[in-house]
C-alpha cells in the first residue's frame, strides 16, 4: 500500500512551520502504516488539481491537511470533488454544529461558513470539537484517476494541528486499523560519533542496502545527520513481533561490529549518559575546565541523572587572569603558546585534575566566534586535553558552523574522547 499527504496552504511554503506532516508520520506507524511520500501546494486551484490528479494515479490511502476552511483561498473540498467527478452535498447537521459553535460565543455566523457544511457525496464526515472545518473520510471501490479498477481511501483534515490532531487519534487511526491488515512497524537507532556522514555511508554500505524487502518483513535503513552525531535509522515491518525484532537485532548487531567503538548509544541513550554509565561502572570521578564552551560541557554533563555520583565539578576559565589565578597556569605557558592551544588545555585539565582530585579530568580552550579568529588560529578551532593517572591526551579540532554549533561541537568531542578512553581502561 502506498500511503502519501498532501498539505495545502500557501503558508507552508513561505516559512510557516509544518507540524501536520510530523504529526501524521509519527502515529502511523502506530497501524502498521507507513508515510511514503508528502507534497505541499500553494492555494492555486490549477496546482490543488494538478496534484490530486497525480497523487490519485499512484496511492492507494491519501491524506489531505488544509483548505476546509471557509474563505475564498481554503479550494480543497470544491477542486477534490471535481477530480472524483462528485457532488458537493449540503449537510444539514454539520450546518446545524457549525451555528451552534458561533452561537455559544454569542457572535453571528458569516454567511462565508456556509461552505463548510457542504460535503463530497459519499463521504463520512469527520466531526471537528475544536473548529468549525468538518473532516471527510472517502472510501472508493474505484479509483477515478486510474485506468484499471482499484480502491482508494482519502482522509480530508483541516490544516491546524488543534482541530486535525483530535481527529486523527480519535476517528482516523481507529477506521484504519480495522479497514487494512495491520503491520508491526518498530525502529531501531543507532548514534556514531567521530565520523561523518559519508564515512559512515562509505562503512556499513555493505551492509545496509536501501531497502530489504525480505520473506519474513521489509527492513529499511536511513543515516540521519546531527550537529557532531550521525544516527542510522533501521526500520522494519511485519505481521510477526517476534521476526521483527530477530530482523532489528541482526542489523543492529551487522552494524555495530562494524563501526566498533564509533558507536556511542542506541535508541533513548545519549553520549552523555553513555559516559556517565562508564564513569560510575569503574567508580571513576570526572571534573573539568573549559573557557571556548562557557559552561556548556558542565551543562550536559549534569542533564543526566546522578551525574552527582561520578562528576565533581569545573571551572569556567573564559579569562587568561581566571586561568592564572585559579587554575595557576604559568603566564609564560600563556605568552609563548596563546590561550588557544594544546599545551593551555593541557595544562587546565591537570590543575583541575588536582584541584578536584578527580580519576580524570577535561580542559577545552578555543574560538568559538564569529570573530577572535586569525590565520594561524581561525574560529573553530579548538583544543581538548583528557587526563588521568599516568595518561594524558590532547586533540585539536577544526569544527565550522556558528558560535553555539562550535561550542556543541567541542562539548560532543570531549565526552567522546573521555569515552574512548574509558573503553579502553
Amino acid at each position: 500500500m502506498h500511503t502519501e499527504l498532501v498539505c495545502v496552504g500557501t503558508e507552508l511554503l513561505t516559512g510557516h512551520l509544518n507540524t501536520d506532516s510530523a504529526f501524521i508520520g509519527q502515529k502511523l506507524p502506530d497501524i502498521g502504516i507507513r508515510l511514503d511520500l508528502e507534497t505541499t501546494v500553494a492555494d492555486k486551484k490549477n496546482d490543488i488539481e494538478k496534484i490530486f490528479q497525480e497523487v490519485l494515479r499512484r496511492s492507494d490511502l491519501i491524506f489531505v491537511t488544509g483548505g476546509l476552511g471557509p474563505t475564498f483561498d481554503d479550494l480543497t473540498r470544491e477542486v477534490l470533488a471535481k477530480v472524483l467527478k462528485k457532488k458537493l452535498v449540503f449537510n444539514k447537521e454539520v450546518m446545524e454544529t457549525i451555528a451552534y459553535r458561533f452561537a455559544k460565543r454569542d457572535i453571528k455566523m458569516p454567511k462565508e461558513n456556509d461552505r463548510q457544511a457542504y460535503i463530497i457525496e459519499g463521504a463520512k464526515v469527520i466531526p471537528n470539537k475544536s473548529g468549525t472545518a468538518p473532516g471527510m473520510i472517502i472510501d472508493l471501490k474505484v479509483n477515478p484517476v486510474k485506468s484499471q479498477k482499484s480502491p482508494v481511501v482519502i482522509i480530508l483534515l483541516p490544516g491546524p494541528p488543534k482541530e486535525m490532531q483530535p481527529m486523527i487519534r480519535d476517528i482516523v487511526l481507529p477506521y484504519l486499523k480495522n479497514k487494512f491488515e495491520r503491520k508491526i512497524i518498530k525502529t531501531h537507532l543507532i548514534h556514531v560519533c567521530g565520523l561523518t556522514e559519508s564515512e559512515v555511508d562509505q562503512k556499513i554500505k555493505n551492509i545496509v542496502e536501501t531497502e530489504r524487502r525480505l520473506e519474513a518483513g521489509e527492513l529499511t535503513f536511513a543515516l540521519l545527520a546531527h550537529p557532531s552525531v550521525i544516527d542510522i535509522k533501521i526500520t522494519a515491518s511485519g505481521t510477526d513481533e517476534m521476526v521483527i525484532d530477530g530482523l532489528i537485532k541482526k542489523a543492529a548487531g551487522e552494524i555495530k561490529d562494524c563501526l566498533k567503538d564509533d558507536v556511542f548509544a542506541e535508541n533513548n541513550q545519549t553520549l552523555q549518559t553513555t559516559v556517565g554509565y562508564l564513569l560510575g561502572k569503574k567508580r571513576k570521578t570526572l571534573s573539568i575546565a573549559e573557557s571556548c564552551t562557557g559552561g556548556l560541557l558542565g551543562n550536559v554533563i549534569t542533564s543526566s541523572p546522578g551525574s552527582s555520583l561520578y562528576f565533581k565539578g569545573g571551572v569556567i576559565a573564559y579569562s587568561n587572569q581566571v586561568k592564572t589565578d585559579i587554575l595557576k597556569i604559568p603566564e609564560e605557558i600563556l605568552d609563548e603558546h596563546g590561550a588557544v592551544s594544546k599545551e593551555v588545555a593541557l595544562t587546565m585539565a591537570q590543575a583541575i585534575k588536582g584541584l578536584y582530585q578527580t580519576d580524570f579530568a577535561l580542559g577545552i580552550t578555543g574560538i568559538a566566534g564569529p570573530g577572535g579568529g586569525t590565520d594561524n588560529k581561525p574560529v573553530g578551532l579548538v583544543y581538548i586535553a583528557l587526563v588521568s593517572k599516568g595518561n594524558q591526551v590532547t586533540k585539536e579540532c577544526k569544527f565550522i558552523g556558528s558560535r553555539q554549533e562550535i561550542k556543541f561541537a567541542s562539548v560532543i568531542a570531549a565526552l567522546d574522547l573521555l569515552r574512548r578512553m574509558l573503553l579502553k581502561n
